[in-house]
């Protein structure tokens, strides 16, 4: 039986998503919901019209349900998010689920009271096959051993003169909340929390590409892990093109170097590299161009953690936000950040331990 979910925000991103899921093995779509209803006009046709509401909690008190998955503007996730779980909905938001550390307090104190229910950004760039066979090398002690240090490139262009302006894009930080959360969620996945985080973002002027003093266009960032282990970031949407391919811009180019191989990643190219010779070079499914595929399994993934009663989805979003947060912070205040003091400053230890 598949799971009954409402979907939240009927914007254009939010309507390809939502058709994607109309035909979704896992999940049903039941419930719609935007506080402008015009927009139901985009989706007249699929749907049943009688389920269209201005809020959570008004579908809820007609509709049964109980996931709820939000695509609407980020400055409104938190109060989604929010009044989600106390309708005791399972959450699935699009990333940031908060816009700054506040947000993510009110968020965190509720769900602190709701243990039971799950609450996970959506991040749709670790459910390939290349991501996974990355994470599986990485973890593997014989073939790789011991991480010791990396690096990771995110290199493309996007036009974001074409785009809405959201109220945070001038801010200060900024681009690892809308950009470098791409390539740090693959990384907590694969290492987990740094202890320290050293983050800058830049202010550009070019304007051959649109971009006309948007401070989210680059950063770069320095982490370090507990045992010693750094790995360094850096990240580029502000670009002339996309080298790597359109798709492959958002996986990033990776460098892992271990105390028994190497590996590299350029896209779906794995190769492995031990004494001076290359024992791996694999060519393997990356981010589809669209993405519909990747948004499929990542859904498919959410549905697992809810029906076999697991959290480790939940905890991997929730660190990555807390990483996008960190780098913003430091970014902003030009100072290296420690992440438990500010994981504690949260109070995410009453939900991850």
């Amino acid at each position: 039986m598949k799971i009954k979910y409402a979907h939240v925000g009927l914007g254009n991103f939010s309507l390809q998503r939502l058709k994607i899921n109309l035909d979704h093995e896992v999940f049903e779509p039941v419930a719609y919901i935007d506080l402008n209803l015009e927009k139901k006009k985009g989706i007249i046709n699929l749907i049943n019209e009688k389920n269209f509401f201005t809020s959570i909690t008004e579908a809820k008190k007609n509709i049964d349900f109980d996931v709820c998955i939000i695509h609407a503007s980020a400055d409104v996730h938190c109060d989604l998010i929010i009044e989600s779980l106390e309708n005791n909905l399972h959450t699935f938001c699009v990333k940031p689920i908060a816009c700054d550390i506040e947000e993510f307090k009110k968020i965190i104190k509720v769900k602190i009271l709701k243990p039971n229910l799950l609450l996970v950004q959506g991040q749709n760039n670790q459910w390939n096959e290349a991501f996974f066979k990355m994470k599986a090398i990485i973890k593997d002690e014989i073939l790789f051993g011991e991480f010791l240090n990396g690096h990771c490139l995110m290199w493309g262009m996007q036009d974001l003169s074409a785009l809405k302006k959201n109220p945070d894009i001038d801010k200060d930080g900024m681009f690892f909340h809308s950009m470098g959360c791409h390539q740090l969620s693959q990384l907590v996945s694969c290492l987990g929390l740094p202890k320290y985080v050293t983050s800058i973002s830049q202010r550009n002027f070019i304007y051959d590409t649109g971009y006309k003093n948007i401070r989210t266009s680059y950063g770069n960032c320095l982490l370090e892990y507990h045992d010693g282990s750094v790995f360094s970031y850096v990240g580029n949407r502000g670009g002339h093109g996309n080298p790597f391919g359109f798709a492959s811009r958002w996986s990033g180019n990776w460098i892992f170097h271990g105390t028994k191989s190497d590996l590299i990643r350029n896209g779906g190219r794995i190769t492995v590299h031990s004494k001076g010779k290359i024992i791996r070079d694999l060519f393997l499914k990356d981010l589809d161009d669209g993405l519909y595929e990747d948004d499929k399994q990542q859904l498919n993934e959410f549905g697992l953690n809810i029906k076999n009663k697991t959290s480790d989805m939940q905890k991997n979003s929730l660190e990555t936000w807390l990483l996008m947060e960190s780098c913003n912070i430091s970014s902003r205040e030009n100072q290296k950040v420690d992440l438990n003091k500010i994981k504690e400053e949260v109070n995410l230890n009453k939900i991850i331990k």
